[in-house]
């Protein structure tokens, strides 16, 4: 997760609709004191990375959940945890993300040295495509490819998750129990979203044709985004501007699909909250998986058979 793509939205319940704020940069201090110290507020807080590890990986490494994976890194207890793996024999159960550097790497170098079945272990539930709703997420530990999620991960569990885990006021979606429950004064709820679940679901945008690193691309999905707010009765007021980078598109660049990503992540938490969009999880997920897996906020519960999955 390189500094410039992290952007953050705001959306701030006024007792008589929301207001979405711009996107902006993401602010270390200042957005990080925002969850942990609420004050009086009631904060949920999403994040476009992995909050779980695949459960075929924790059995053999010993870990219960992630929380307590959370106070391994704390305690540097496994000191190789989050340094990436230059060589294939580098890996193992307490070093599992992999590799450092691409170049003559394989995901079966993964599944080989970690001792897994196969690829598939590499996988949580939540990872796994949904039939004409959303394709597969990558997995946590491999680091290669355009979709890769394990670099964000490590920035964001060292930064953010660890400290924020330690705080008795803040807790951890769905690890600490179902979310209103969580969500509530003074306390900060963490979970993890995926804005490439809400395109398709709450938002409806086609699943093909478009980029979201071109900006005539981006600019056509606002309209739909905006379509979806004022189909869907919430009142959701935009700072002007919010609609000001809605209506351009983002901008010219490319990286224009970072802000575009945080405000339709700002979008479905605001659906999940307010019941049009079901947190989730999978009713049928064993709790002992989810407990070291995860949900993704907001993810259809659909199946969770595998049918392959994108580099």
């Amino acid at each position: 997760m390189r500094p410039p793509a992290r952007w953050a939205v705001r959306a701030d319940d006024r007792g008589d609709g929301w207001q979405l704020a711009a996107p902006e940069p993401w602010d270390e201090r200042r957005h990080m004191q925002a969850i942990l110290d609420p004050g009086d507020a009631a904060v949920l807080a999403g994040f476009d990375v992995p909050l779980g590890v695949p459960v075929a990986w924790a059995h053999l490494a010993g870990v219960r959940s992630f929380r307590d994976l959370l106070g391994l890194i704390a305690d540097d207890a496994w000191p190789h945890l989050l340094d990436p793996a230059p060589t294939p024999a580098d890996i193992g159960p307490r070093r599992p993300f992999y590799p450092r550097a691409p170049g003559g790497s394989r995901r079966q170098h993964l599944v080989d040295a970690l001792g897994l079945q196969s690829a598939d272990d590499l996988f949580r539930a939540c990872d796994r495509p949904v039939p004409d709703v959303m394709g597969a997420a990558a997995p946590v530990f491999w680091l290669v490819g355009p979709q890769q999620v394990g670099k964000a991960a490590i920035t964001a569990w060292r930064e953010v998750v660890v400290q924020a885990a330690a705080r008795g006021h803040v807790r951890l979606w769905p690890f600490d129990g179902d979310l209103l429950d969580l969500f509530s004064p003074g306390r900060s709820a963490i979970c993890e979203c995926y804005p490439r679940a809400a395109y398709e679901w709450p938002l409806g945008f086609p699943r093909t044709g478009w980029s979201k690193r071109r900006q005539a691309d981006r600019r056509a999905r606002a309209r739909d985004a905006l379509a979806w707010i004022a189909a869907s009765g919430l009142s959701v007021r935009l700072h002007p501007d919010a609609r000001a980078a809605l209506d351009d598109g983002f901008g010219p660049l490319p990286s224009g699909e970072d802000p575009f990503d945080a405000t339709m992540g700002a979008l479905q938490l605001i659906a999940v909250v307010e019941g049009l969009v079901p947190a989730g999880p999978a009713a049928h997920l064993p709790g002992t998986q989810l407990m070291v897996e995860g949900w993704i906020l907001g993810r259809p519960a659909g199946s969770v058979s595998w049918a392959g999955a994108r580099s």
